[in-house]
């Protein structure tokens, strides 16, 4: 699955992705995190991160809340495009977040925590999951982290993702993988890896060594949109004949530029002029450029840039 992702996950990202996803594979992808005070009071067809395409397959809305004032509503309006599921955001650490007591702040709370995901199971018939850190602190409290994880599985979380840093780490540092190992043994539900899943490689080993029953992969996937294709591949899940993705670095290398021609279409496809498509372009350039030899130097051709 590809993770919610601040002004990325949008249609167009989201379909470029399924492009390179083969059939029958249907992976999970999600929204970018959508504020349950906003969502009662938006059209659908306006809000530009509530869009969809017409029989979007399995995808996943993400809830940023904690009052069942908001989150009731939003959960009902979101209902009419068919999603998956729902996921239920406690892990983000930006200052806007944790100023309304949202994201990674729910952590603190293991009670309030599992009212929040009762409350949105009431409001729905699909499957509910939350997206959380491995803690609130510079270290991580293992005792804590199992207790809340429990408190949030009895509350009738359908499924977790744990993202193996904690709040102060935010994406930097080493991922605490043998935390995730010690969380997966103890539940029941199946929880998800999240953090520094970067190749086809990284996503089996965490499924292989630490116990994973899935894995969520994010910034990765805006310069690797064909890793899921990659991780079907090298799981044999390709039919004899099938086409093979880009694997080396020179075949990835050549996709890359490839590939954004591709989104280019998408986001044209999608957004009007004035939504400003090319900034969307930017910010996912922004992020995958790093990857990228002389990535530097293309982000800021790329940057000066006026028009698709």
């Amino acid at each position: 699955m590809v993770a919610p992702m601040v002004k990325v996950s949008h249609v167009a990202f989201r379909a470029w992705v399924r492009s390179y996803t083969p059939e029958p594979i249907r992976p999970l992808l999600f929204t970018e995190m959508l504020s349950t005070r906003r969502i009662p009071s938006q059209h659908l067809d306006e809000a530009q991160f509530l869009r969809t395409y017409p029989g979007e397959p399995a995808f996943i809305p993400q809830l940023l809340g904690n009052e069942e004032k908001f989150i009731v509503p939003s959960v009902q309006k979101l209902s009419a495009l068919s999603p998956w599921g729902f996921d239920i955001n406690m892990g983000c650490p930006s200052k806007k977040t944790l100023s309304h007591n949202w994201g990674v702040l729910l952590m603190g709370d293991k009670k309030y925590a599992a009212d929040v995901v009762r409350v949105t199971k009431r409001a729905c018939s699909v499957p509910v999951s939350v997206k959380m850190r491995a803690g609130i602190g510079e270290k991580v409290d293992l005792d804590y982290l199992l207790q809340f994880t429990e408190a949030i599985e009895e509350a009738g979380a359908d499924w977790m993702t744990l993202h193996c840093r904690t709040k102060v780490q935010r994406h930097t540092g080493v991922p605490h993988w043998e935390v995730f190992s010690a969380v997966a043994k103890e539940r029941s539900i199946p929880v998800v890896a999240n953090g520094d899943i970067q190749t086809a490689e990284d996503a089996i080993r965490v499924m292989t060594e630490f116990g994973a029953d899935g894995a969520m992969i994010a910034r990765a996937a805006t310069v690797r949109p064909w890793i899921l294709w990659q991780i079907a591949h090298r799981l044999g899940l390709l039919g004899e004949g099938a086409p093979l993705p880009p694997l080396t670095r020179e075949e990835e290398g050549s996709e890359y530029f490839r590939s954004l021609y591709r989104l280019c279409g998408l986001l044209e496809q999608f957004f009007t002029d004035e939504e400003r498509p090319l900034d969307k372009l930017k910010v996912i350039v922004g992020i995958s450029h790093r990857w990228l030899l002389f990535g530097h130097a293309f982000w800021l051709k790329l940057n000066r840039t006026q028009s698709l």
